[in-house]
């Protein structure tokens, strides 16, 4: 018990002693009346009435009792409020540094989907603009023939003017030729401005569709980063925490003393370490063999990926102490066994919150385990 418990203690004791006066002092209110008197200390304090003797008592047992309720409420919220505090904390820091990365991660390919835009969306006005040239110089080419043909019956009607000046006749049939000519010119251009008008619609035709294009490609590529998402989530694997070329000191149980006895029986990484004969490695350690074999199933079950440190020390109190055993387990029942052992050591802060494995990742270490 602590200082600030026998504090507690302390003050109710002394409360229990004032509630204890106040019950005295109504049976002499009772007796003796208010006006009555009462030595306390024999004559050292002298006559006190009955009155002031229960107005104390009753002023210092409400003291005592909110001093013990104040000393006890600050006892058992303050602390349990900390640790809650404390894990919230540290489970939002580990929400927030995840979600960074994974926003890097989408940044990178929004770039990538926008460079891609960017070059469609310049490819497809590069398109436009040498469509519009085209154009542009198929309606010049026009106007210009229309142009000299218009030069052209201009020249004659002046030779005709000229030539049949002053008769009546003369000007009638010069009005029928030119009659004919615009008829004529009227034939020729017509034709040209129905290409024209053709021309434009079926460029806004290819717009339409080019559009139309567009965005079903970006559909298609928004379809394309979701199943990308979905395919890098299930093929990364994650890694163990030691290799079969890790030096064999790595080896929880394994110090630098032991690992250089190891070494001189030919034993210099985890793989050696695993495939060694235990009585071998018993005899130039001076242990037993089933601390050898300790050792090496805690070499196998490093290599089983995604295998943390606190995993391997759940997983030894439910006495999985090799590759073998871990393969033998349902997952189900070992995420509840594991959950249970989790609670025990969580409550004596051997682990945290955050250090809890899923019902996912433990799935996973057992199929890892299995060939």
């Amino acid at each position: 018990m602590n200082l600030k418990g026998i504090t507690i203690w302390v003050l109710g004791f002394f409360s229990f002693l004032a509630g204890s006066n106040v019950i005295s002092a109504v049976i002499m209110w009772f007796n003796l009346g208010p006006e009555g008197t009462i030595y306390l200390l024999g004559n050292l304090t002298g006559a006190i009435p009955v009155y002031v003797y229960l107005l104390i008592s009753v002023l210092a047992m409400l003291a005592l009792l909110g001093g013990t309720a104040h000393k006890l409420v600050s006892e058992l919220s303050v602390a349990d409020q900390i640790k809650v505090i404390d894990e919230k904390a540290n489970s939002l820091q580990a929400g927030q540094e995840s979600q960074h990365k994974a926003l890097e991660v989408v940044k990178a390919r929004v770039f990538l989907v926008d460079e891609s835009l960017e070059r469609m969306r310049q490819e497809f006005s590069k398109r436009l603009v040498e469509q519009g040239d085209a154009i542009k110089q198929s309606l010049e080419s026009g106007h210009k023939a229309q142009q000299k043909t218009l030069d052209g019956v201009q020249g004659r009607v002046f030779l005709l003017d000229e030539s049949l000046k002053g008769v009546n006749k003369g000007l009638s049939e010069q009005e029928e030729v030119i009659k004919g000519v615009n008829a004529t010119l009227v034939g020729k251009i017509s034709p040209q401005l129905a290409d024209v008008k053709e021309a434009l619609a079926q460029l806004e035709q290819r717009d339409t569709k080019t559009v139309a294009a567009i965005v079903k490609q970006r559909d298609e590529i928004e379809e394309i980063k979701l199943k990308l998402e979905r395919l890098e989530g299930a093929l990364v694997t994650p890694k163990p925490l030691l290799a079969s070329q890790s030096n064999v000191e790595d080896v929880k149980g394994i110090g630098p003393g032991k690992g250089a006895e190891l070494k001189e029986i030919g034993i210099t990484n985890v793989g050696d370490l695993i495939m060694a004969d235990p009585k071998v490695v018993a005899e130039k350690l001076g242990s037993s063999d089933k601390t050898v074999e300790k050792l090496q199933g805690r070499a196998q079950l490093a290599l089983v990926p995604g295998l943390k440190d606190k995993d391997l020390l759940l997983l030894e109190e439910l006495d999985i102490i090799d590759r073998k055993s871990l393969a033998e387990q349902d997952p189900i029942e070992l995420s509840k066994r594991i959950n249970a052992i989790f609670k025990v050591n969580l409550a004596k802060g051997k682990v945290s919150e955050a250090d809890k494995p899923t019902i996912e990742e433990i799935d996973s270490w057992v199929k890892f385990a299995r060939p």
